[in-house]
């Protein structure tokens, strides 16, 4: 199933919705609802169900139950062998404000992606740095931003190639195959999203070395759990890709 501008922002949206302070809000807006037509027991349950939701997506122990299965499946890229042609770093996010240094600019999970890009970059013998992303709704395309930071962390332009069109990691897959010339490339991106790229990537053709980063399942003994934003936005990570292998069984069918 071809991605159509329409259907790819039917997917965003889907995947806004279905995060989880996405659904605890609905949740509060339905206990609204029934408390304006005065279902105070209705009103109730889905207040309830909703503070009872966030509360346990907040629950560190419980995002990393989430996240753990994601970010097991692939260890961390510590031997591989130094002829590979190119290292690959898949999009991330960035937010253009030139009164801010580039560290701020980006966003943390492409600071990870391309830092550990680079530190594999730096133990190859001639090797490309490709980096990739469309700007969204910032006026910088993502792999132009890469391309800024990764020049200041001391690449050579000569080592980068940007690839600006790519929305998505299905659409990084596809472009990709066309610089490759059928050499062997070093795959980088977050921990949590590697299992599904890696899908993408091997339904394309494409088989990397997987280089995951980027972790956010620290599995600490050493403090007191309560739910937190931290929680909350690891169990958003996580139930990103989870929505993400649900929409890939959902083109595998309409297939």
């Amino acid at each position: 199933m071809e991605m159509t501008p329409i259907l790819f922002i039917v997917k965003k949206i889907i995947s806004m919705l279905l995060m989880p302070l996405s659904v605890g809000l609905i949740l509060i807006l339905i206990a609204l609802y029934f408390l304006h037509k005065k279902n105070l027991r209705m009103s109730r349950i889905f207040m309830l169900s909703s503070l009872v939701w966030i509360a346990v997506m907040s629950y560190t122990p419980f995002s990393e139950m989430l996240l753990s299965p994601l970010e097991s499946q692939y260890p961390a890229l510590e031997e591989f062998p130094k002829d590979i042609g190119y290292v690959m770093v898949l999009g991330s996010g960035h937010t253009t404000n030139e009164k801010l240094p580039m560290t701020s600019q980006m966003g943390r999970s492409a600071m990870f992606r391309l830092s550990e890009g680079i530190r594999i970059l730096r133990q190859l013998d001639d090797a490309k740095l490709i980096v990739s992303g469309y700007s969204g709704m910032d006026p910088t395309p993502h792999a132009l931003m890469q391309k800024k930071m990764a020049l200041l962390l001391g690449v050579r332009e000569d080592q980068i190639i940007a690839r600006y069109a790519p929305k998505d990691t299905k659409e990084e897959a596809v472009d990709v195959k066309s610089i490759l010339n059928n050499r062997d490339f070093i795959l980088v991106t977050s921990a949590s999203h590697m299992p599904r790229a890696m899908r993408i990537f091997n339904g394309e053709g494409l088989y990397p070395y997987a280089a995951p980063t980027y972790h956010l399942a620290k599995h600490s003994r050493d403090k007191i759990f309560i739910p937190d934003s931290v929680g909350l936005m690891n169990s958003e990570a996580a139930m990103h890709e989870y929505v993400g292998k649900l929409w890939l069984e959902i083109v595998k069918l309409a297939n």
